[in-house]
């Protein structure tokens, strides 16, 4: 598919401006970890929870989604303090990154509009190359962190244990390989 310039700007415009980080701390198989690769695309059928606190993990795997379009749902946690963001079902994500330290990964997944999929499946920006050196910089930074107490409990981590963009049986809920390596 091919896009005009304008196009380009308004997706650009959409995906970046005011782009946040989010955390969503989870132990994944080696089989579900393996199916991340950097480039594809992938949907989350269901709502995606995500958290706006970062810290040190208890668990072996991040995903660190940045998304401009998370909306903030803290005011209605009634005292978990989480930190709760919902990400909307039927999401797209690219993934940027699969980083491992210190025996933990960080996945990092950019939050894609719906009519950008076929741009970022073509396409690699310097914005997605800045985004990875930065959160590379800060994953390692955060390992040396105490965890955040609130997202350690066993029910946020209940709320955030599926992995983004599976199904239950392990395959993909969608997926768009990159076109261009």
């Amino acid at each position: 598919m091919q896009f005009s310039n304008e196009q380009i700007e308004q997706i650009m415009q959409q995906t970046f401006a005011g782009l946040s980080l989010f955390y969503r701390d989870t132990n994944l198989s080696d089989e579900h970890l393996s199916v991340y690769k950097p480039g594809m695309i992938l949907r989350e059928n269901g709502m995606t929870d995500a958290s706006y606190r970062g810290g040190g993990m208890i668990t072996k795997h991040r995903f660190l989604i940045a998304s401009a379009h998370a909306k903030n749902a803290a005011m209605f946690e009634h005292g978990t303090n989480w930190g709760l963001v919902i990400l909307k079902p039927g999401s797209f994500f690219k993934v940027l990154d699969v980083f491992e330290s210190g025996g933990k990964t960080q996945i990092t997944l950019l939050h894609v509009p719906d009519e950008g999929v076929d741009l970022f499946a073509q396409a690699k920006t310097n914005i997605e190359e800045d985004i990875v050196e930065k959160t590379r910089k800060s994953f390692q930074e955060k390992l040396a962190a105490p965890p955040v107490p609130e997202l350690t409990t066993e029910e946020w981590l209940g709320r955030t244990q599926h992995p983004v963009g599976l199904l239950a049986d392990g395959s993909l809920q969608y997926s768009a390989a990159p076109k261009n390596g």
